[in-house]
């Protein structure tokens, strides 16, 4: 099993370090086996070591869905016009979201990365407040699906292609269904899950304690029964924020009108929502050894390399390592 840490090739997390060896000397140094590095930028991130990429999480839209099917006016409903919608994905066709996922895995080949993670969800601003959605999980795989042999199908990657659930339409891991669906269609020999341990608890809005969590997630894993090995890896940490959803769902905080004030509230919400934390119970080692991944990435949010490194020393002494 390789052990990583994530990170993104922003200046916020670059700046923690002196440069790339001095990063590479830090993964080293906490017993870690590589990055699993989110691309923010554009071009390459010069700034990391190819060695210690291991891993790219591809880029991604939350609401994409509608562009890849090209349903104008529910483009100019989410985003105020075309013109907007235009200018966020960068383009009104296909290839607006086939062209920086193409470029990120290009960007994988290059750098011998031994996965990429790709999201499976669709999701509109009005909705997060809501948690009303217009788009069913079958038509959220079905067109991930399609994306996904667009993108792969006649290349020589060698890669693992690793997809992650979410807690909103699409890929959830609570249906093995539509696990099964997903799977069943994508071509790439090299396909599996990511499963991400919080995004997992999001869909149990009743959930209070870590050891609850840990049951929970079991029983999901347990329900997919031979799916399960189609997990390659796990992104680790914990959200107990059911609370705060709930909270939020009562409509008192009223849904701005303008699509940028809408964005903005939503990063807002949903780093309250999904906080990235450090599972604390011992019982968390239950998850890993009930998957058996290839790949354990602890990722958290942090503020800086002191909080980073904090973060990354509780889950191993939770997981007795």
């Amino acid at each position: 099993m390789k052990m990583m840490m994530n990170m993104t090739d922003s200046i916020w997390d670059e700046e923690r370090f002196q440069n790339g060896k001095d990063m590479s000397d830090y993964i080293d140094e906490l017993g870690f086996d590589g990055l699993e590095l989110l691309h923010c930028g554009d071009g390459c991130p010069s700034f990391f070591l190819p060695k210690t990429i291991k891993g790219v999480h591809l880029r991604y839209w939350n609401d994409w869905l509608d562009l890849w099917n090209g349903r104008w006016n529910a483009l100019r409903e989410e985003y105020g016009s075309l013109e907007q919608a235009k200018e966020i994905f960068g383009g009104l066709n296909r290839d607006a979201i086939r062209k920086p996922l193409e470029e990120d895995l290009d960007m994988a080949r290059k750098y011998g990365a031994m996965y990429v993670v790709f999201h499976v969800c669709d999701v509109k601003t009005t909705e997060l407040f809501t948690y009303h959605f217009l788009h069913s999980d079958e038509e959220v795989v079905d067109a991930a699906a399609e994306l996904i042999n667009s993108l792969l199908d006649g290349k020589n990657y060698t890669f693992e292609f690793l997809m992650e659930n979410l807690w909103w339409p699409g890929l959830t891991m609570t249906r093995p269904e539509i696990t099964e669906r997903l799977l069943s269609q994508v071509h790439y020999p090299r396909k599996g899950i990511m499963l991400d341990t919080g995004h997992l608890m999001h869909t149990n809005l009743e959930l209070e304690t870590e050891e609850e969590a840990v049951d929970y997630i079991l029983g999901q894993v347990k329900a997919h029964g031979e799916l399960t090995s189609y997990i390659r890896g796990i992104h680790l940490n914990q959200s107990l924020t059911g609370p705060y959803v709930r909270e939020l769902l009562t409509g008192r905080d009223a849904i701005p009108r303008d699509y940028r004030e809408k964005e903005a509230a939503c990063y807002r919400h949903v780093f309250q929502i999904d906080s990235h934390l450090p599972f604390t119970t011992p019982r968390v080692k239950e998850i890993v050894d009930a998957v058996h991944p290839e790949y354990l990435t602890f990722e958290f949010i942090t503020s800086s390399r002191k909080e980073q490194r904090q973060k990354l020393l509780t889950q191993r002494i939770a997981l007795g390592w």
